[in-house]
């Protein structure tokens, strides 16, 4: 994907995009940027922000996030998710189930569940549980702890190495989720703030993606000068992905994973 990414990414210093050399899963996915970032400044606040998100209202994230944020950086040693007010009980998210509800304040996270089947989504969805969008706030130094016990060793190889050393590395990783094999049972260090409906959707499919483009084309949002570069760039690609001759269309059903890749 490096030909669409460069160019939407070539305002910043180079030094600040940080790409590993092979798909080992989220878990690493997130490890890499925190080890670099700790370099730089060990007491930094991060904001994970997952890919794969469209927005009809931003300004209602942005929002949230900002309150993240700083609830992060007044309280070092929890991280704050963003929980997502579900519309419908979807099988194919993930789901936060808090000790409590509360538009203004962050409650305790009591579980995650992963994909439910349809009769667990609709009563996670009558008990308040929230579509788990995996954006959340915290230390570099809280972040970097989740990876502790198991993490050690690959953490401490992976510091400091760049180029064919890091590829190296890598090659011998196997794929980690994040969400499923770093996150579950640190519950206790994680609360979660409710974001109002906001018209949010992710991008994990290309079915997905096909219906927020239908979506885009029939509203001023696909003329408008700030259309997302995300949505340009799945645009790009369905565009590059027909001119080659493929019978399969973007807009077909693919399986895949709830937590696809990530950056900070």
């Amino acid at each position: 994907h490096r030909q669409w990414w460069t160019p939407i990414l070539n305002y910043l210093p180079e030094q600040n995009v940080i790409t590993q050399p092979h798909n080992r899963g989220t878990a690493y996915g997130v490890l890499l940027p925190l080890l670099r970032i700790a370099e730089r400044d060990p007491d930094a606040i991060v904001v994970l922000l997952p890919a794969d998100h469209y927005l009809r209202d931003e300004q209602t994230l942005t929002s949230s996030l900002r309150q993240a944020a700083e609830l992060a950086e007044s309280d070092r040693g929890t991280i704050y998710l963003l929980g997502m007010e579900p519309s419908a009980a979807d099988t194919e998210l993930g789901y936060i189930l808090p000790e409590s509800r509360s538009p203004d304040g962050a409650a305790k996270v009591l579980r995650f569940v992963e994909k439910p089947n349809e009769i667990r989504a609709r009563v996670l969805f009558e008990q308040g549980a929230l579509w788990n969008v995996f954006i959340m706030a915290a230390s570099v130094r809280v972040l970097l702890g989740l990876f502790d016990a198991r993490f050690t060793a690959t953490a401490a190889a992976m510091r400091g190495l760049e180029g064919a050393a890091l590829d190296s590395v890598y090659r011998d990783l196997k794929s980690v989720d994040f969400s499923r094999e770093v996150l579950q049972g640190k519950e206790s260090l994680m609360k979660v703030l409710t974001v109002p409906r906001c018209g949010w959707t992710d991008l994990g499919t290309p079915e997905r993606v096909g219906l927020i483009l239908e979506q885009l084309r029939a509203s001023e949002l696909a003329t408008h000068p700030y259309f997302p570069a995300h949505v340009s760039l799945a645009d790009q690609y369905m565009r590059a992905h027909l001119d080659r001759g493929s019978p399969r269309s973007l807009y077909a059903p693919t399986p895949r994973s709830r937590d696809s890749g990530s950056r900070i």
